[in-house]
């Protein structure tokens, strides 16, 4: 599979596509209780920027710990917003969901959390819309004599809707079912852009962590969770992955995730991620086709295997089954990953690290201006990059140069906390060119093989998708059938998309980092000094350029 870097190049962007925001079914915003921002009709305070187009959650704000934990300030909050007939809802202690956050909470002081907005008993009726809410809080922050400080209000935004970057768009088409589809040459059958196929290969070879340098490497996938497979040890999803194999997990991070959700469910339509499981979910029941994004957690670390077999794979289930993903979410798991790493470093536990971030997901940010964006997912980006983690991203499938977060946050040096910049990943055909489907501009910077790309798929998905012809019967000695396109009990499927060009880039800083600490005793994976993750991730970042 093909890699490249790209030169830094301007004039690959183009402001004609600022406004574009690939189209989302109102079904889909309804389930997970979103809309879409229209900058045609949004209210908007008093010396702010008219926004751009995006998807955020309409009765959630994210506000940080810091600010939640203040009595006097929240006052002042739900008293602007009781004037639209509306206040806050807090959400329960960070120590309530659950046991794992209890050693970083800290670190945690400044997480961003969901908070719910609701109808201010007695108010009259009213509309609960956070983008309202939030320009009124913009309001109250300004003037000659603020009732908020603008310090405090800059702090608070909309929780954007995520998407997966596995729909391919570029043209209008559906949701679910048949995917969003950029021309016909990246579609195999009537359930997407996947198709089962056989793969006679045996897993890639996995050295004895006896015979690694220092340790592993540790690639966090914040996706849709793993599923059973062969490749893995995991005949069924209720065996755990074996200790010291190529999966890991981290229940307690998903017991506060499920925690969260079950909290914000109170006040907004909400749908649950129970663990770690990537179960074969269908949002159409009585239809029963297999969910866009059902597997793609598990094929993306078939892509990481294929590279970094001698890597290990930390799955952090944050993806719906539909390709959506809530903002808090992937804030809560990206924080506790960089407080986990931050511990490790203090304690000197070099088994606790975790070296490489993949972000197969994003979203377009309602700033007008390159480097306006919301600062929640660049903080903690830079926490991560601070303390040595590399962080690779996928550009998306839209065809587009607007900037898609947050893999345009590359090369943004306010992200950029001592170690290399976030590496922002675009698809390459198999026989090199560019996809058609891969969204481009100058903060693409790196080009991996992300079409008609092969790997591990659940084995226990079989959808309701049938061959068009099937032979069974008296007379007939063996089954006959045509090919099955959404019986996935083989293990491998082929698939498109900057969602697996973005790991397979990840792959390859994996085995940077194993090969430079073979040969450079100062960039052991056994140190777990701050700087010389940096280092021996700078190093890596090089050596794939």
């Amino acid at each position: 599979m093909a890699v490249q870097f790209t030169r830094r190049d301007p004039g690959r962007d183009s402001l004609a596509d600022d406004t574009f925001q690939p189209p989302l079914p109102q079904r889909i915003l309804d389930r997970h209780g979103a809309r879409v921002l229209h900058p045609s009709t949004a209210v908007v305070a008093a010396g702010w920027a008219p926004p751009r187009p995006t998807v955020y959650r309409s009765a959630s704000l994210l506000i940080p710990e810091d600010v939640l934990r203040d009595g006097e300030l929240l006052a002042v909050i739900n008293r602007v917003l009781a004037e639209a007939g509306l206040q806050l809802v807090l959400p329960p202690p960070l120590a309530r969901l659950g046991e794992d956050l209890l050693p970083y909470l800290d670190y945690l002081d400044q997480l961003p959390r969901a908070v719910a907005l609701r109808v201010r008993p007695g108010a009259p009726p009213t509309e609960v819309d956070s983008w309202t809410a939030l320009q009124r809080l913009r309001a109250a922050a300004s003037g000659e004599q603020p009732m908020l400080p603008p310090t405090v209000v800059e702090r608070i935004t909309v929780e954007h809707l995520l998407v997966s970057t596995v729909a391919i768009s570029g043209t209008p088409g559906s949701w679910e079912g048949s995917g969003l589809t950029v021309n016909d040459s990246y579609v195999r059958a009537r359930t997407g852009n996947r198709i089962p196929v056989a793969l006679a290969a045996r897993p890639p070879h996995r050295r004895p962590g006896s015979e690694i340098p220092g340790r592993r490497p540790v690639v966090a996938v914040l996706d849709s969770g793993i599923g059973p497979h062969p490749w893995y040890g995991i005949p069924n999803d209720t065996t755990p992955p074996p200790t010291g194999g190529f999966l890991a997990v981290l229940p307690g991070l998903q017991q506060a995730i499920l925690a969260q959700e079950e909290y914000q469910a109170n006040w907004q339509p909400t749908q649950f991620l129970m663990d770690y499981w990537d179960a074969p979910v269908t949002s159409e029941p009585l239809i029963g086709d297999v969910d866009t994004d059902t597997g793609h957690g598990t094929f993306i670390a078939g892509v990481i295997r294929q590279v970094a077999a001698d890597a290990t794979v930390l799955a952090v289930r944050v993806t719906h089954s539909d390709g959506v993903i809530y903002e808090g979410d992937v804030l809560l798991a990206l924080w506790r990953i960089a407080a986990q790493v931050r511990l490790a470093q203090h304690n000197g536990d070099a088994g606790q690290l975790v070296d490489i971030v993949s972000l197969s997901l994003g979203y377009y940010d309602e700033s007008p201006a390159p480097g306006g964006y919301t600062a929640h997912l660049a903080n903690v980006i830079g926490r991560l990059i601070h303390h040595g983690v590399l962080v690779v991203a996928a550009a998306g499938n839209d065809s587009t140069t607007r900037r898609f977060y947050p893999a345009a946050f590359a090369g943004l040096p306010v992200v950029v906390g001592g170690g290399p910049p976030v590496l922002s990943v675009g698809a390459l055909n198999p026989n090199g060119s560019k996809a058609l489907f891969s969204n481009d501009g100058s903060w693409v910077h790196y080009w991996a093989t992300g079409a008609a790309v092969v790997s591990t798929y659940p084995v226990d998905v079989r959808g309701s998708e049938a061959p068009d012809h099937e032979l069974t019967g008296p007379g007939v000695p063996h089954r006959r059938a045509g090919l099955d396109p959404d019986d996935f009990s083989c293990g491998f499927a082929v698939w498109d998309g900057t969602s697996f060009a973005a790991p397979l880039a990840a792959a390859h800083l994996a085995d940077a980092l194993l090969t430079d600490a073979a040969t450079d005793p100062s960039l052991s994976l056994a140190a777990t000094d701050r700087q010389v993750m940096v280092e021996r991730a700078t190093a890596a970042w090089k050596t794939i350029g």
